[in-house]
């Protein structure tokens, strides 16, 4: 096997165990906030966690869009980026 092929393979199973990995901490994250129930702070030993909503504003482009198509398209633009995927 060449370098180019193992080193795709490596990063295809590395990909999976983050994925694992990432279900995995999704499962604790739930029994921790099982724990906690509606507490937005839980402190047990050396482990603090918190829990609390943050509330922030973003622009609404598609309501924007539909209320002033005009101005949506003079304001827009097009933007490019390089996306990389092994297959």
């Amino acid at each position: 096997m060449k370098r180019f092929e193992s080193l795709c393979n490596e990063y295809r199973e590395n990909k999976r165990l983050i994925e694992e990995l990432a279900a995995m901490n999704e499962s604790i994250k739930n029994d921790i906030l099982d724990i906690m129930g509606n507490d937005e702070v839980h402190v047990e030993g050396a482990a603090k966690v918190t829990n609390k909503t943050v509330v922030s504003s973003r622009f609404d482009s598609s309501g924007f869009k539909k209320e002033y198509p005009d101005l949506f398209t003079e304001y827009s633009r097009e933007t490019s980026y390089k996306r990389f995927c092994v297959l």
